[in-house]
């Protein structure tokens, strides 16, 4: 498939697109240990990565979501992504740092890039200069840049240029993936099959939207006469794609098969087709129109940055760029033609092009196809990446055609202005773009947090066991306050055999223990987690107001008679719970004390429709909404009993119901604003066990504070024996 004399091109390739890539990612002021985004999914990223080195594979981890440790097998995206973790497996081999190992994957992206492009190009027979030319555009998408290492499995469009010579060869080439004897003796036929495969484990997203145009390919072919054996040829591409995803994702099918579906996995709705849809008049809004300045200029940049105030919550990264632009609009021109050219490529390219549109556009037959069959693709505005490259191979084509037998001194120079001037028009302005601005904007902050998390390691040693606060959830929970996603991953990547209670899947057994823990008073939380076996608690304060991290911590410090360790940006806490934990449990005889971790580690307790604790001096409650629900999972090997004592109230003198059912039976008590005293115990067998609450009292009128609040439980007090 490949000719000897393309490697020397392929030097050439490389040379040159590595140089560009050291200018602009301006990487000579790189901290290698320091990735493009050291914050929401680039530390995700980060996690899967050191995940991998530690554990084999991105399954399961035994240093997060404490003291259970921390599964990812619920993520049913990361399946798809599997040939990117392998290439990340071979990485950490010799690179054993985590940062290091995804700036080596981002900086290699770019020549790989290339060299799937100009590869395809070659093949399409466009002359080398050109080719290197159109490549190096593609491989420097600002669709890239503002991927990142943020969202770095969507940095890896390396195939889409091989996809489109397999869908070029299906729509020109009757023998191609023909079933039939001598099938493996096509080498095309292998390099098909291997790519499809390749294809199915490079990102669900690319996959789908290339399935998308196979059978926009297979309808255009078919006919009356040969519908059996072009059914056969198609049947086999989506059998290999659907095959290779499934057997990737055995193992989450094993899992849930063991353990149950997880309701709380994060799910994908409809709406969201339109908010993440892909939108024509981004392709054409360039950011480096901010450069220019007059009035019409002024008028066209208010305009924009009204339009994408109104967008803000999009992804807004389809812009396609000067060259690019001219192919869309080229391509839009040959399709609105009566007559087709006589260049097979440039109609197979206007009618994947205008089709891309037509499913993904806002309201398009994506919404449709989320409405029919699934909502879990969702964004199909990254679906510009493929129209992107049909453009810009569009554009290489016409050029190519047009300059044969020209003075190419001439057009060379010509050429190579305009397409280094288009590269550098789509550098975006954002300063996580370059390892430059990359470095200064995260470097007192990275070596703030490392000096911090291996002074705890060295304080608590190597079986230490930090719980973090404040709880919560992974993946894909949201900013508290500024604390944003997967920030509290942070711990876990620069320690070596510290272990930590973030991390648990949300759903999952360690998640709802902490979830639970947290719900508790500080004295009943310290003590439930130091019979657990953590000796340190770290806490995050950009989730807190300053009253807030200062009550609590002041609070901590009281009851363990300990002094803060603070991080140097005093952005971090720590507070060491050896000699807490250890007076703790001198209460206890051994045989109590393995008893009371049983009881603490074995019975998992979770609650829905009552929001978390309040204070106001001594007093100190929970609301709770009209239907509340209770869940006790018992994993010991006997039955326990769950105790229950709590004042209720409502806010009004009349008298409502309170109803608690549990194993079948329906309790009623009557309450009102005087309050109602419950001594309740709960026989809970092995297994789950559910307590549901209802109400039928008027809804608190709570002016300006939008939860519903119904009933106040206060002066909780419950316990398991």
């Amino acid at each position: 498939m490949i000719k000897k004399g393309i490697w020397k091109e392929f030097i050439v390739v490389s040379i040159v697109t590595l140089l560009l890539t050291f200018i602009i990612l301006q990487i000579w002021d790189m901290k290698f240990s320091i990735p493009l985004s050291y914050q929401g999914d680039g530390l995700a990223t980060a996690y899967l990565v050191e995940t991998i080195k530690e554990s084999g594979w991105w399954f399961q981890n035994s240093r997060v979501g404490a003291p259970f440790g921390g599964t990812t097998y619920d993520f049913s995206a990361f399946y798809f992504d599997s040939f990117n973790f392998f290439i990340f497996k071979i990485i950490v081999l010799f690179v054993k740092n985590w940062g290091k190992a995804i700036n080596t994957f981002y900086i290699f992206l770019f020549p790989v890039t290339a060299l799937t492009s100009h590869y395809t190009m070659r093949k399409l027979k466009i002359n080398f200069y050109i080719s290197m030319l159109s490549s190096m555009y593609f491989t420097f998408l600002q669709y890239r840049f503002l991927r990142g290492t943020s969202h770095l499995f969507l940095s890896t469009y390396y195939l889409i240029p091989l996809i489109t010579l397999l869908f070029y060869w299906l729509y020109t080439d009757c023998d191609i993936l023909e079933i039939k004897k001598g099938f493996f003796k096509n080498k095309k036929n292998i390099f098909s099959i291997i790519l499809l495969v390749l294809l199915s484990l490079s990102g669900i997203y690319y996959a789908f939207f290339s399935c998308f145009f196979f059978m926009v390919i297979y309808l255009i072919k078919i006919n009356k006469n040969n519908i059996v054996k072009i059914s056969k040829k198609f049947g086999l591409i989506f059998i290999t794609i659907f095959n290779t995803g499934f057997l990737a994702y055995i193992p989450g099918i094993l899992y849930k098969l063991k353990v149950g579906a997880n309701i709380e996995s994060p799910q994908r709705h409809v709406y969201e087709t339109e908010l993440y849809a892909f939108r024509i008049s981004k392709l054409f809004i360039s950011q480096k129109i901010f450069y220019l300045k007059g009035g019409y200029f002024e008028k066209i940049q208010k305009g924009i940055i009204n339009y994408f105030n109104f967008f803000k919550d999009t992804e807004g990264m389809e812009y396609l760029g000067i060259i690019a632009i001219m192919g869309f609009i080229y391509l839009l021109w040959i399709t609105l033609k009566k007559e087709k050219t006589d260049n097979n490529l440039i109609n197979l390219l206007a009618l994947l092009n205008i089709t891309g549109v037509l499913l993904a556009v806002a309201s398009g037959f994506g919404t449709i196809f989320a409405i029919l069959v699934s909502a879990q693709i969702r964004a199909y505005n990254r679906i510009s990446v493929f129209i992107a490259y049909f453009c810009i191979l569009a554009i290489a084509m016409k050029i190519n055609d047009l300059i044969k037998g020209k003075n190419k001194r001439l057009w060379y120079p010509l050429l190579s202005i305009l397409f280094l001037f288009s590269i550098w028009e789509q550098i975006p302005f954002c300063s996580g773009i370059t390892y430059s601005n990359s470095t200064k904007k995260y470097r007192k902050k990275f070596d703030s947090d490392k000096i911090f998390i291996l002074q705890i390691e060295k304080i608590l040693g190597k079986n230490g066991m930090v719980f973090q606060l404040p709880y919560y959830k992974f993946p894909e929970m949201g900013n508290i306050k500024n604390l944003g996603d997967y920030e509290m991953f942070k711990g876990y990547l620069f320690s070596e055999n510290l272990k930590w209670s973030y991390g648990g899947y949300r759903g999952r057994e360690s998640d709802l223990w902490n979830r639970y823990i947290t719900s508790l008073s500080i004295d009943e939380m310290l003590e439930k987690i130091s019979i657990a076996g953590f000796n340190g608690i770290y806490i995050d304060r950009k989730a807190y107001t300053k009253d807030e991290y200062m009550k609590l911590e002041n609070e901590i410090s009281s009851i363990i008679k300990e002094k803060a360790y603070i991080s140097n940006n005093k952005d971090l806490v720590f507070f060491n719970l050896t000699n807490y934990s250890n007076n703790l449990k001198n209460k206890y005889s051994k045989e109590q004390l393995e008893k009371e971790k049983t009881k603490v580690l074995k019975v998992l307790i979770a609650s829905e429709g009552f929001y978390g604790n309040e204070q106001l001096k001594n007093r100190k409650w929970k609301w709770m909404k009209n239907k509340a629900i209770i869940t006790l999972e018992n994993n010991t090997s006997a039955d326990v009993n769950y105790n229950l004592k709590v004042d209720v109230f409502s806010e009004y003198p009349e008298n409502s119901k309170l109803i608690i059912e549990f194993d079948g039976k329906k309790e009623e008590y009557i309450i009102n604003n005087k309050g109602k005293t419950l001594d309740l115990s709960f026989n809970m067998k092995k297994g789950k066990n559910t307590i549901k609450f209802y109400t039928n009292t008027k809804r608190v009128n709570s002016g300006l504070d939008t939860r519903e609040l119904y009933l106040r439980f206060e002066n909780i007090k419950e316990n398991i024996d």
